[in-house]
């Protein structure tokens, strides 16, 4: 029985494409989401692992909406801050370093990565650690959380009850956050 897991454990670790690629952010979409050029086309790049608060109404919005009883406004203004933020730290431009799958895309049409600056730092655990996004299926991400909004970073400290509202809810169908 464990040679066979082992060996399902292999072939799916084979079958899992991990590329690096050096690019050039075009634009900040928002505080989870970059857009670079790949193969002379544009690409939406999520931040794998990670969730931050929308900027502006869309699909993903009206459902944050929904699920917190929150004012639209005070979402939107999350959101505003976890994207001028990632705004900051990668700024249109900036070289940024893509790792992982790829070809691999989400129902959105996004490529869930690990995004680093050209000095080592990831994009993806900076956006939880300095406050502005949660972890999202990502366990390693978890303390970093937790001492962001123990310490009131970012989000946690602007607007820590809307900040926690949103963060719960989010998880709603799998319960509570923190």
């Amino acid at each position: 029985m464990k040679t066979l897991l082992l060996t399902l454990f292999l072939l799916a670790a084979a079958g899992a494409r991990s590329e690096t690629l050096e690019v050039r952010v075009v634009e900040v979409e928002d505080g989870d989401t970059l857009l670079v050029m790949l193969e002379g086309k544009p690409a939406r790049i999520q931040l794998a692992g990670i969730d931050a608060p929308e900027d502006r109404p869309n699909p993903k919005f009206n459902l944050d909406l929904k699920r917190t009883g929150l004012p639209a406004e005070a979402l939107l203004e999350l959101g505003r801050h976890a994207t001028a933020h990632l705004r900051g730290l990668a700024p249109p431009g900036t070289t940024v370093v893509l790792e992982g799958d790829l070809a691999a895309r989400d129902k959105y049409g996004r490529i869930a990565l690990e995004v680093k600056l050209t000095d080592g730092r990831s994009l993806n655990e900076a956006m939880v650690a300095d406050g502005y996004a949660r972890a999202l299926h990502a366990p390693a991400y978890t303390p970093l959380q937790e001492e962001a909004m123990k310490s009131g970073k970012g989000i946690w400290g602007e607007a820590p009850e809307t900040a926690r509202k949103w963060a719960e809810a989010g998880t709603a169908p799998r319960g509570r956050l923190l």
